[in-house]
């Protein structure tokens, strides 16, 4: 097999990681594939048939390092972080295993019976006499593809982490963590096992601790590049939120234009919208880093331990361990058994093992000590911390909290944080935010909280929750009705829902279902009961736009029963308390025409006039040009006159029997006329009703005129 090329430091013209490179390396000596420099920044790979599966079949793949030699070689893949060929390389390595072990480091000296002087305070705790022990520590380097995300910009790095002790997570020193690149470079040789004689190896530590202990350093390797993608991130979301800013200012403003006054209930929903849409961007433009882990390059070592034990007078002990590695300085190192950072103080958790001050606490409810990993940092009530025997996690707002702010709710009943749990408004109980309602500020009695018991739905629009004591029932339905919505009937004047609630079109008066009515003429016209009334005449229900009060019966009548009265006009008459003429077809009042005599029709008195010849008033349909009426025209002689036509002469000529020559009479509708020739051209004409014998009108006439009496 050929070894392995060695590359020189990348100059300005490459774009190649060295790490990228020595993944290559390495891959080729793990599966014994030949790896061969064509040219500078040109390497061609010979895998075995059983790899190329991992390769899209190829057995012979050429990498380019830099563009130049991309350029002269098109058949060549680009050798950087996000290439295709990348994937496929690292899905090779983390099928042929995500470990690579370089062996056991050489020691420098070997060990004595001494032991670290623990100059550290101990925090309630004693602490026994120091136990010194040989052990095979195991060192480990994490190397990590991060990829970067921000916006719409994803960009990938390959990082590696500085060399710790996986058994007690704490970095080594400088010193060491060089003899482990000299023993991965091939500078030097691995140890052999057995020369480790009797000393135990240090167990790993689970694989997901050891990532976090060394995320601290893959962060500080790309630290630069987030930097960048932060501050580029900023830049556009303001970008973004400027103009976010602008589109719902404008929307609001449109709004307002199109409708006078923008709805509160419309302005709500466009400021939730526009807060939407900036958490949105805001978390688009969140700088987020994920660690994909390679491989993890370990080493061995053998150090020199020395264990204390401390014990607490609540009955937990825990291990404490100092360790000198027997390569490069030898120097004595305490670490924090959680972090790994250099302690200042010490303690004992309740789980059994030792953490820092940093990563321990007194439990704020039972005082015993406890790492971050067992019990809860801070109590959201009072931000005090608690151990995992007192924290607890509230079911309504699932934040941590202690079992010092820990109450009951009624409903249930279960447990849950004071700050979730408060008093019915109404009954007093005690009711978490998940068991209770809240009422809105602008509710009847403000903002409260309410038990289920106590909570009703208001109807008036949007059926947010309020107190029994806040509402009142529909008279017409079952719900309920807050003291802000409600409104009552104009008639009933009692409570009603929208729902059954209408305002009429005249007046603008709310009115029930009860007390609502329709005209016969505008049934698609809402009135109030008060406002409609049945006509006197055919009993149709009509408003008082369609219906007027006859000056006669003062009762109402519908526009077919009514005329306007021509000699009253701002008077209506039905048609039993109006007369017609029957000339010029217009309504009068009953007293505003009369019969006429000659043809007993209905005539006002613009259209009669007085006979010439008997005196009567008649319809001036019955004259002649002469002003004769008809009757007079057709006086007859009579030879022999009635008894009463008789005793009406005697009446018209002054109680006297009159000495006619000549009786002459004409019938009519109403009166009988006569008409006595008394000589000397004297004439005595009288009317008489039929079946009377008083005269209606008496008109003497003779040679020098004529002279009437009634």
């Amino acid at each position: 097999m050929t070894s392995p090329s060695t590359f020189e430091t990348p100059d300005a013209e490459s774009l190649a990681d060295p790490r990228i490179r020595g993944l290559v390396e390495q891959y080729a000596a793990l599966t014994e594939a030949t790896l061969r420099e064509i040219e500078p920044y040109l390497v061609e790979i010979s895998v075995a048939s059983g790899e190329a599966q991992y390769f899209r079949g190829r057995q012979n793949i050429r990498i380019a390092f830099s563009l130049a030699a991309l350029e002269r070689h098109p058949e060549a893949e680009m050798g950087v972080v996000g290439s295709a060929f990348l994937q496929e390389l690292l899905e090779a390595i983390r099928t042929r295993g995500s470990v690579r072990r370089y062996g056991l480091l050489a020691p420098s000296f070997s060990p004595d019976g001494t032991a670290a002087q623990l100059d550290i305070s101990v925090r309630r705790a004693t602490t026994g006499r120091a136990t010194v022990s040989q052990a095979i520590h195991p060192l480990g380097r994490l190397i990590a593809r991060v990829a970067i995300k921000s916006g719409g910009m994803v960009t990938e790095h390959i990082v590696e982490s500085g060399v710790f002790d996986l058994g007690l997570g704490a970095r080594v020193p400088d010193d060491v963590a060089e003899l482990c690149g000299a023993l991965a470079r091939g500078a030097t040789v691995a140890a052999p096992d057995d020369g480790a004689g009797a000393a135990q190896r240090v167990a790993t530590r689970p694989p997901d601790e050891i990532i976090r202990l060394m995320l601290g350093d893959l962060e500080a390797s790309v630290a630069p590049e987030i930097h960048s993608h932060r501050s580029d991130a900023q830049r556009s979301l303001a970008v973004e939120v400027a103009r976010i800013d602008r589109y719902y200012a404008n929307l609001i403003e449109e709004t307002a234009d199109s409708l006078g006054k923008i709805p509160a209930g419309a302005r709500r929903t466009i400021e939730a919208e526009h807060a939407r849409r900036r958490a949105e961007e805001e978390r688009r433009h969140d700088v987020r880093a994920t660690v994909h882990p390679l491989q993890l390059v370990e080493f061995g070592v053998l150090t020199q331990r020395a264990e204390w034990i401390f014990a607490t007078s609540s009955g937990h002990e825990g291990k404490f361990v100092a360790r000198r590695v027997l390569s490069g300085s030898g120097q004595w190192q305490m670490a924090c058994p959680t972090c790994g950072a250099l302690p200042t103080e010490l303690a004992v958790c309740r789980r059994d093992h030792v953490a820092c001050a940093a990563c321990s606490t007194p439990c704020s409810v039972c005082d015993d000590d406890f790492c971050q990993q067992h019990g809860l940092a801070a109590c959201h009530v009072d931000r005090k911390p608690a151990c995992e025997v007192h924290a607890r996690i509230c079911t309504t707002c699932r934040r941590s909290y202690c079992t010092g702010h820990e109450t009951t709710c009624s409903e249930g009943p279960h447990f849950a944080c004071v700050a979730c749990v408060g008093s019915c408004g109404v009954c007093g109980r005690s009711v978490c935010a998940t068991h209770s309602f809240q009422s809105d500020i602008t509710a009847p009695m403000g903002g409260r909280r309410l038990c289920r018991d106590c909570t009703v739905y208001c109807e008036g629009g949007t059926n947010e929750p309020v107190g029994t004591d806040e509402v009142t029932r529909c008279a017409s339905c079952d719900k309920y009705v807050c003291a802000n919505h409600q409104s009552v009937c104009a008639i009933d004047k009692r409570v009603h829902c929208s729902k059954h609630l209408r305002r009429t079109d005249g007046s603008r008066r709310l009115a029930c279902e009860t007390h609502r009515a329709q005209c016969q003429e505008e049934p698609h016209v809402i009135f109030a009961v008060d406002e409609v009334g049945a006509c006197t005449s055919c009993g149709s229900i009509k408003c008082t736009n369609h219906t007027g009060v006859c000056q006669g019966d003062e009762q109402r009548h519908c526009h077919t029963h009514l005329a306007r009265l021509f000699d009253t006009p701002a008077a209506l008459g039905c048609q039993k308390h109006r007369s017609i003429c029957h000339i010029d077809k217009r309504a009068y009042t009953t007293t505003g025409t009369s019969s006429c005599p000659a043809c007993a029709e209905s005539v006002c008195m613009e259209h009669r006039r007085e006979c010439k010849w008997c005196g009567r008033d008649l319809c001036r349909t019955h004259f002649d040009r002469q002003g004769l009426c008809s009757t007079c025209r057709n006086l007859t002689p009579a030879a022999e006159p009635s008894d009463a036509l008789i005793t009406a002469g005697i009446a018209a000529n002054g109680g006297e029997p009159a000495k006619a020559k000549a009786w002459r009479t004409s019938r009519d509708a109403a009166h009988t006329v006569v008409e006595l020739d008394l000589g000397w051209t004297r004439r005595l004409i009288f009317s008489v009703l039929h079946g009377d014998t008083v005269p209606q009108h008496v008109v003497r006439r003779s040679l020098f005129g004529g002279s009437k009496q009634l």
